[in-house]
């Protein structure tokens, strides 16, 4: 299982609760918002993602990200997986 895998599945086991410990929420549209510069042209992201749908997110343009950069995708997923421990 890939680390951009393994933050996918902790993003979609998290309860509300926890999302706004520790600046999870913060620190995945950060990763969110950099896997988008990463990846293919065009992403933007709509202002007011729920925190429910940033699981899908993440797999999305982490996965376009690292079509196009993958030692740099690999980087940001590790420090965000880092991050929400």
């Amino acid at each position: 299982m890939s680390d951009l895998d393994r933050l996918v599945r902790r993003l979609r086991g998290l309860t509300p609760l926890a999302w706004a410990a520790q600046d999870r929420r913060a620190t995945i549209l950060r990763l969110a918002e950099e896997l988008a510069e990463v990846g293919a042209e065009g992403h933007r992201l709509p202002a007011g993602l729920p925190d429910h749908a940033m699981a899908d997110v993440i797999a999305v343009l982490g996965a376009d990200a690292a079509a196009v950069d993958p030692e740099q995708t690999a980087r940001l997923v590790a420090a965000a997986l880092a991050a929400t421990r």
